[in-house]
Parts: structure tokens; C-alpha cells; sequence
């Protein structure tokens, strides 16, 4: 309905905006009639004039009986029938059966409005304005399409009042079903406002927690405590939360966790490991080699020519020749792994290892890194990502492999222990 809508509203600009410029047109050929005729119906047609002529329009007290109720406090709920009453003595044309239903349907509709305007409703309330619908004899219809006018932006604002400090208590769920019954408002639909409202909460706080790309594991309880507090079901996350924030809420997780020296475990990796050696990543990169390649020879020649007779010439002299050198990149795909003891690249030919020891220092820059061993480094372009988790586990894995008792690794794990998962 609301996609409907929308799109009638963008009808009636493109109408109005178009009969416009046809105005003018006509102004300038000075076709005056037609000209104001356009002018109206663009008046009436662009939304934004002729939304408010409507309101006026409807507003205009044709049968005089918006007076008999501008006296009315609806505040004071024991007074509205009386006043009513009163007025009604006062009126001096005679009120119409069906003019009645139209003054009772206003008197309905102004006291729900006042009455649920602070989003509460007491016994005392209710009972008014079921008097107001017996004294007026309005069907369940009426009263229906009265508090149909005003359910769903009630249900919403009180929705909103609920979240503002984040936290969504059993009462508060309970008065939220409580007002959407008594409004007839459908209960599915008041989930549906809830959900959306609870995960626009619940995705802002999201992204502040991984905004320095990392989530441990208090991250982790915090979120899932937020949960709880918003009453979102867990098993309804992934419906609202977009594939690219799981997969970076997974990624912010493996950082943190590579940057304790928590490692994941690459089982039956196609690299023949040594005992007790372990695979913790397995990453496709590219190694680059730049090298110069021999194209040909290039002669020179130096000397003088004389002709001998006609048609015969003789030259006499000496020439040399030079190599031709060219600078040529060379790209080797392959897989990177990362072990307990070593980096391995395989990629058939161009395949190597750098034990731990051997490796003298390694340089990170964007998706590239290079490794320098004694007379030689490896240059390798990755993913950006990529090239982080590796930069990552490289480190706690040399941290690891010089010092077994990696006291970081201790206080990670104690606080993973310590805390919940959420993703």
C-alpha cells in the first residue's frame, strides 16, 4: 500500500510539473482560459498545494456542527457528553440521525486522541469512551475505522518511546500488545515495526563496536546482552542483518583472535607437514617476479665503401653485436600457507618454503608483502583482507614459535572462557 502510494505521488508531480510548462505555453500564446484551466488542475495535482487545499477543504464546517464541539475539553472526560449535551440545547438548527453519527465519530476520535496521547490507557478512559459509543449508538465499524486513523503512527510512536533508552522491558512489551489490541492494530504487524525498529538500533550499535575492525569476546557478550535487551530472537539476526555485516562481524572475529595468537586449523592441507607442525592458513596469492630476458642482438658497423666497377661496390671495415635486455614481469598464482613453523607458497615450479628461523624480516604494504631471506626475497601480491589476516597470523605465529608460553594467547583464551558467542 505504501509502495502505491508512493508511486501516485510521483505520478502527480510528473502530471503537475508537465501541465505546468503546458501552462505557460498556453500563457504565451496567450490562450488565457485554457492557461488558467491548466494552472488549477496543476494546483490541485502537484502534491504539495493541493494536499493542502484538500485539508482546508475538509476542514470547512458546511452544516455548522464543528461549532456545537469547539467548546469541548477532552481532557475532562466527565464533561465531554455533557458539554455536548449543552451545546446541542444551544444549536438552533435541528441535528440530522446522521449528522449525529458524524458528531459522535469526531467526539470518539478527538477523546482517543487525547487520551492515548501519553501511549497509556486506564479503566477510567475506556469506560468514557465506550459511553461515548453507546450515547451516539456507533457500530464496531465506526469505531474500527476511528481508531484506524490514528493506530499505526500510535503504535509506532510508542514503539519508539520504548526503545529510546535501548532496552525493551517485559512490561513495555506487554503494554505495546495491550495498546495495538485495544487499537485493533494486527499484532503481526506490530512485530514487524518492532523488528525494524530494534535492528535500525541494534545495526547502529553493531557497526560502533567493530568500527576498529576487531570483535573479542566482551564485544561479543555486549552484543548478545543488546539482544536481549532489544527482545530480538537470535534466530532471527540473519534475516535482518546483510550478508557483507556477517561477514565482516566473522572477519572483525578472526583478526582478533589471530591477533591473540588463536589460530584456526587447516586440516589435510595439500603440503606435506612435519610432526607436530600445524597449518593455521591457507591463502591464494600471486608471487611476483621481476626479471631481465634476453631478445636478440642488435649490430653495429663501422667502415668505408668503394666501388670496384660498375655495378660492384666493396666495403671495408668491422661491426660488433649487443645483447637486447628487457625488463619482464612475471606473475605465478599459487596458495600461501602459514604453519606453526613456516611459511610455504606452492605453486608448482615456482614453489618455496621460509622456515621461521631462516625468515630475517617480512614488509606488509596494502595487499602486497614480501619476505627477505639471506640473498633473496619473495614478493607476493594478496587480496587487502587477506593480506591483514596473514599479516596477523605471521606475527603470532613467529611470537608463538619463539616463546611457547605466549602469555597473550593465556589472557585471550581466559577471556573467550569468560564470555558469550555471538557469532
Amino acid at each position: 500500500m505504501k509502495n502505491f502510494l508512493l508511486i501516485i505521488k510521483i505520478l502527480r508531480w510528473i502530471f503537475g510539473v508537465l501541465f505546468l510548462f503546458i501552462s505557460l505555453g498556453l500563457l504565451i500564446e496567450q490562450s488565457f482560459t485554457a492557461s488558467i484551466v491548466m494552472i488549477v488542475l496543476t494546483t490541485f495535482l502537484i502534491p504539495l498545494t493541493g494536499d493542502f487545499i484538500f485539508q482546508k477543504i475538509i476542514k470547512i464546517d458546511f452544516d455548522g456542527t464543528n461549532k456545537i464541539l469547539q467548546t469541548i475539553n477532552y481532557s475532562d472526560l466527565d464533561n465531554i457528553l455533557p458539554i455536548y449535551q449543552q451545546n446541542i440545547q444551544n444549536h438552533k438548527k435541528t441535528i440530522s440521525d446522521k449528522q449525529k453519527i458524524k458528531l459522535g465519530r469526531k467526539i470518539y476520535y478527538n477523546t482517543l486522541c487525547t487520551s492515548i496521547s501519553d501511549f497509556i490507557l486506564n479503566d477510567n478512559e475506556i469506560s468514557k469512551l465506550n459511553d461515548i459509543k453507546i450515547y451516539f449508538n456507533l457500530s464496531d465499524q465506526q469505531i474500527f475505522l476511528e481508531k484506524n486513523r490514528i493506530s499505526e503512527r500510535t503504535v509506532k510512536g510508542l514503539i519508539d518511546k520504548c526503545y529510546a533508552d535501548q532496552t525493551l522491558t517485559d512490561s513495555e512489551n506487554q503494554q505495546i500488545t495491550y495498546i495495538s489490541t485495544f487499537l485493533q492494530f494486527p499484532l503481526d504487524q506490530t512485530e514487524i515495526i518492532k523488528n525494524k525498529i530494534a535492528f535500525s538500533i541494534f545495526n547502529k550499535i553493531l557497526e560502533e563496536k567493530i568500527s576498529d575492525n576487531r570483535l573479542s569476546p566482551v564485544k561479543e557478550t555486549e552484543l548478545k546482552q543488546i539482544t536481549r535487551n532489544l527482545k530480538i530472537d537470535n534466530q532471527n539476526i540473519k534475516n535482518f542483518i546483510s550478508e557483507r555485516k556477517i561477514k565482516n562481524l566473522q572477519h572483525a572475529k578472526l583478526l582478533w583472535n589471530l591477533d591473540h595468537g588463536i589460530f584456526p586449523v587447516v586440516y589435510n592441507p595439500p603440503i606435506n607437514l612435519s610432526k607436530g607442525e600445524q597449518c593455521y592458513l591457507n591463502i591464494h596469492a600471486n608471487l611476483v617476479e621481476n626479471k631481465i630476458v634476453h631478445r636478440g642482438y642488435s649490430t653495429t658497423s663501422t667502415g668505408v665503401s668503394f666501388r670496384v666497377m660498375k655495378g660492384v661496390n666493396a666495403r671495408v671495415g668491422g661491426g660488433r653485436s649487443r645483447p637486447i635486455k628487457e625488463n619482464v614481469t612475471q606473475i605465478h598464482p599459487g596458495t600461501l600457507f602459514l604453519t606453526n613453523l613456516r611459511i610455504v607458497f606452492n605453486a608448482g615450479g615456482k614453489s618455496f618454503q621460509i622456515p621461521f628461523l631462516k625468515l630475517i624480516s617480512h614488509d606488509i604494504r596494502g595487499g602486497s608483502i614480501e619476505f627477505i631471506v639471506q640473498n633473496k626475497s619473495y614478493f607476493l601480491r594478496l587480496n587487502l583482507n587477506e593480506a591483514e589476516i596473514m599479516s596477523l597470523g605471521l606475527l603470532s605465529s613467529i611470537r608463538q614459535y619463539r616463546d611457547s608460553y605466549d602469555s597473550l594467547k593465556i589472557q585471550a583464551m581466559n577471556e573467550k572462557s569468560m564470555n558469550e558467542v555471538f557469532i
